[in-house]
Formats: structure tokens, sequence, C-alpha cells
């Protein structure tokens, strides 16, 4: 079955490859207006050709609207390239699938939080609307019964792990893919942890839409 994740990679590294093999022929010019012209038009064009799998559908149409809203503002070869580096990142072997998630490597994230004075909390269940008081302080919490049901015996992530957050999110997306961890948005606000916002980590990394992109 075609994840999102997989196909999401190769559409962009498809686009990247059209667009350098039309520079190098001399046929699109390296600037971002060309650039964004080539990647609407070729966007437009897997969209009436179906050549995707229907699970990245929606993310073309956005693409394509974007383009026809702001031309060469759109910058779509940086978002394809952003794209291609932080899912290729966190590939098994450049297979086109995603590297097996460790217990160790979301102790260790939690591990680099609590250096950076956040307050990290998975000693409770969350299986209800709770409040959190954290004096201001960022806040992770991590559902105790998620964390005891998503790992198997040999500690991989099997099922999808819901982080609630507050605080500042990019700094959590910069710091999870320096351990490997793709983050998914649920929400950024309102969820079961009050004042906390939702962010999920699939098994694999493998989300079924576009990850938090990390800044670094």
């Amino acid at each position: 079955m075609t994840t999102f994740y997989q196909e999401i990679y190769k559409l962009v590294t498809d686009g990247l490859t059209l667009l350098s093999e039309s520079q190098s022929s001399g046929k699109t010019p390296r600037n971002p207006i060309s650039e964004t012209h080539f990647l609407s038009a070729w966007v437009t064009k897997v969209i009436k050709q179906q050549y995707y799998d229907h699970c990245v559908a929606k993310t073309l149409i956005a693409w394509q609207k974007q383009a026809r809203s702001k031309g060469k503002n759109a910058q779509l070869k940086q978002q394809f390239e952003h794209i291609q580096y932080t899912i290729g990142g966190t590939q098994a072997d450049n297979n086109n699938s995603g590297k097996a998630i460790s217990k160790s490597q979301v102790d260790a994230l939690y591990q680099q939080l609590e250096a950076d004075d956040w307050l990290v909390t998975t000693e409770y269940e969350v299986n209800r609307k709770v409040k959190h008081f954290t004096d201001g302080q960022a806040s992770l919490v991590v559902c105790s019964a998620q964390i005891k049901a998503g790992f198997s015996e040999g500690d991989e992530l099997m099922k999808p792990l819901s982080f609630f957050v507050r605080g500042d999110a990019k700094a959590l997306v910069d710091a999870a893919f320096e351990h490997g961890l793709l983050l998914y948005k649920v929400t950024d606000y309102k969820s079961m942890v009050k004042y906390h916002g939702e962010y999920l980590v699939y098994p694999g990394n493998a989300g079924s839409h576009l990850p938090e992109l990390p800044t670094r």
C-alpha cells in the first residue's frame, strides 16, 4: 500500500529532477520566476494525469493554488527541497521507507527538552480532557498508556504517539528532527490537554500529511 510519506518524497524528487534536467538543457532559466513557472506547470500536468497516488492530491492542489496566487513567492522549489531534505533524512537506506523509531530516540528527545528547560510529563494517562499547569514553562505531555501500548517488546514504535505541546513548537520540531523524529500537527492549541496543541509521531515517521518541517 502506497503511503503519503513515500509518495510525497517521490513526487518532490521527481519534480526537482525534471527541473534540474530542464535547466541543464537550457530550456528553463535559473531564476525564481522560471523555476516556479516550470514546477507550477508540472504540478498542473500531474494533477490532470492523476500520475501520483490519490493520497497526495490535496497537497498538489494546494501547491497549484499557491503558484497561481503568489507567483514566484510561492517558492515551490524551496518547498520541494525542504520536504526532500526532511523526509530523506529519516529514511532507511534511501529505499523510500521510514527508519524504525526506537524508544531510546524518544527518551533522548525528552532529555534534550528537559535540558532546555521544558517540563516533560510522561507518568500520567491522558484519557480525558485534563488541565496541566506549568507556570509559563514550556511543556510536553505524553500519555503513559500510549507509551506502554505504542512500543513493541523490542522498543520499536508500532502505533502513533501523541505529543501534547505548549511552548515553542518550532524549537520542538527542530529538536525532534535532530533525533530522527518527524512531528505531524493535529492542532496547535486545543487538545485533550488544556492550552496544549497536539502533534503525532508515527511509526517510521510515515504520517498521512506533510510533517512540520525543521528550520535547520
